[in-house]
């Protein structure tokens, strides 16, 4: 599996545009900004992926 979209949903990576209101195992959610820290942290996970 891919990284996630370094901007998609703290807590499942989806893209805001067509997030809508998703189901998981902690309960439904809507697309919630993601912080400094996990932007950064899929940012490196996408680049070391394509090495």
């Amino acid at each position: 599996m891919s990284a996630p979209n370094p901007m998609g949903c703290a807590r499942c990576g989806i893209d805001q545009r067509g997030h809508g209101i998703q189901a998981g195992a902690d309960g439904s959610h809507t697309w919630e900004q993601p912080t400094p820290e996990q932007i950064k942290e899929r940012m490196l996970a996408r680049r070391s992926g394509r090495a």
